[in-house]
């Protein structure tokens, strides 16, 4: 505990820090805009604190996520995460949260995406089993593959996405709930 505090006596350190714990899976601008630290100096601390095991870093795409060391652990829940911070995919995802399955272009509709796009963001979504695929007549019926588990995380870290669609969204599911 002593070497946490150590780590953590500088306040940018604790300031990123906290607020990494708070906000798994920011990426480096996000993380520099809600601490209001310089790019080196925001670079100087994450790699201090992944030195001392306190951070880690995940690259995904051309994207660098920053998760605790020491707080909650997402295991393979890491990929889900990274990919709700993704604005275009969030979105999908809400959207099928709320329907049993949609075609791509209902999707697209609902969303306010191309369906070009659309279907590049589900191959993603396809390709981490998140989304699974079902093939009726001459359509693919999207569906998500554990609606739970997204659920469980948007419910778990609703604050720190910072979007009006999830805070609305999770309102109304914990309204319907007995």
């Amino acid at each position: 505990m002593a070497e946490l505090d150590d780590a953590l006596s500088l306040s940018a350190r604790d300031k990123i820090y906290r607020a990494v714990v708070k906000n798994p899976g920011l990426h480096f601008r996000e993380l520099q805009r809600r601490t209001e630290l310089a790019t080196g100096s925001l670079q100087y601390h994450l790699d201090y604190l992944a030195r001392r095991h306190l951070v880690k870093s995940v690259k995904q795409g051309k994207f660098v996520r920053y998760y605790s060391v020491r707080g909650e652990q997402f295991g393979e829940d890491e990929t889900l995460m990274n990919l709700l911070r993704q604005d275009s995919l969030r979105k999908i995802v809400l959207f099928l949260l709320t329907r049993k399955s949609a075609t791509n272009l209902a999707i697209a509709a609902a969303v306010g995406l191309s369906p070009s796009t659309v279907s590049w963001h589900l191959s993603k979504l396809v390709g981490n089993n998140i989304v699974g695929v079902r093939k009726r007549v001459r359509k693919k019926y999207f569906y998500l593959a554990n609606p739970e588990k997204v659920m469980q995380l948007l419910r778990g870290y609703k604050k720190s996405f910072l979007d009006e669609l999830v805070d609305h969204f999770v309102e109304i599911w914990d309204s319907m709930e007995p």
